[in-house]
């Protein structure tokens, strides 16, 4: 599956920036395969966001690879389809696919052979349940209330709160519950630039509380467990079905990213006038950085942070050497981008 991006021009009295909309036509469908790639979210600064702002995520590192791929819940094991392919008595959890989930283990109780299922229509996009094998045994398990994950239409500034809770009962072992809100607002909304693409955007951040209830009939004794604070923040582009960028914040901790890289769509051909690479030293540096160009192209170098604000921007000739000062600014890693038309040129300089 290819990407189609959507930009909506609005035109008042002058061009404004384009936003997107995301709805029921952007979630995945059968037989999808959604790549990724995953790495550490260190240096992410998920508090950046808002209107018409730009995320250069331009420096994460492509490691880990994986995909999800969607199949029908037909071709899923039966006695899991018990509440998902079942319209007539439990319309509110029929699914339009599966996607394999993540085994899950907690005392003498355990999860394998895991499917998620999940479902969009005009009102939004939800998770309704999961089949797994509990303790060995082929079970399929409801959320009820279901988990709206995003309402549809998806647009700058919209807000959700969804409550869902599953539970499952092994007889004589122990009893497993959860109950879920998810606090989902769309706050920003702008250009994101990836490794690889840049992308039209909406930025969905999503709060989860999740309170956790286990009883062990063995001992007679139960417990529920508030577990720690997950936020997922979502960067949704039209017609990409999984997010194209994904950070998981556990605890307030920004844990794992995962993002959209498909390097065969990188240019790899540009006007020879116009090729540029950067020299930049010293790297790591603390008062003050010299640029260089190996060729002669002329164009604007800017000095952006991690969220991709420009902090510093200025003219450069030829193969003039360009001193930028950075003695006021705050230590961390910066991205120095060199614009000249057709190509733009990126490197990246430590401050401590």
């Amino acid at each position: 599956m290819r990407h189609t991006l959507l930009a909506l021009s609005i035109t008042f009295a002058a061009s404004l920036p384009a936003q997107i909309t995301i709805g029921e036509d952007d979630m995945p469908a059968v037989n999808d395969t959604l790549r990724y790639r995953s790495t550490l979210a260190t240096g992410v600064d998920v508090d950046f966001t808002g209107a018409g702002v730009t995320w250069d995520m331009s420096t994460l590192l492509p490691q880990l690879e994986g995909a999800d791929t969607t199949v029908s819940v037909g071709s899923t094991p039966f006695l899991y389809q018990f509440y998902f392919n079942n319209p007539f008595l439990y319309p509110q959890n029929r699914a339009d696919y599966g996607v394999k989930g993540v085994d899950f283990n907690v005392q003498a109780f355990s999860l394998s052979a895991v499917y998620d299922y999940f479902r969009a229509d005009d009102v939004g996009f939800f998770n309704v349940g999961f089949g797994a094998n509990v303790n060995g045994l082929p079970t399929s398990v409801r959320r009820a209330p279901i988990d709206r994950i995003y309402p549809f239409p998806l647009q700058f500034g919209a807000s959700d709160v969804s409550t869902s809770a599953f539970n499952v009962s092994v007889p004589t072992v122990l009893y497993f519950g959860q109950d879920q809100v998810r606090t989902t607002e769309v706050d920003g909304w702008g250009t994101l630039i990836l490794p690889a693409d840049t992308f039209e955007v909406l930025r969905v951040k999503s709060t989860l509380q999740r309170t956790d209830t286990i009883f062990v009939e063995q001992f007679g004794i139960g417990f529920r467990l508030p577990e720690p604070e997950t936020i997922e923040y979502k960067w949704l582009a039209a017609g990409m079905g999984k997010p194209v960028l994904e950070v998981t914040s556990i605890a307030g901790v920004a844990a794992t990213a995962e993002f959209y890289y498909d390097p065969e769509d990188v240019i790899t051909e540009v006007n020879t006038a116009a090729r540029a690479e950067l020299q930049v030293y010293p790297n790591p540096a603390n008062a003050e950085i010299f640029v260089r160009l190996d060729t002669h192209a002329t164009g604007t170098l800017v000095l952006r942070d991690i969220a991709g604000r420009a902090v510093l921007e200025r003219p450069i000739r030829s193969s003039a050497l360009q001193r930028l000062d950075v003695s006021a600014l705050a230590q961390g890693t910066y991205m120095i981008e060199h614009n000249a038309g057709d190509h733009i040129g990126r490197t990246t300089v430590i401050i401590d």
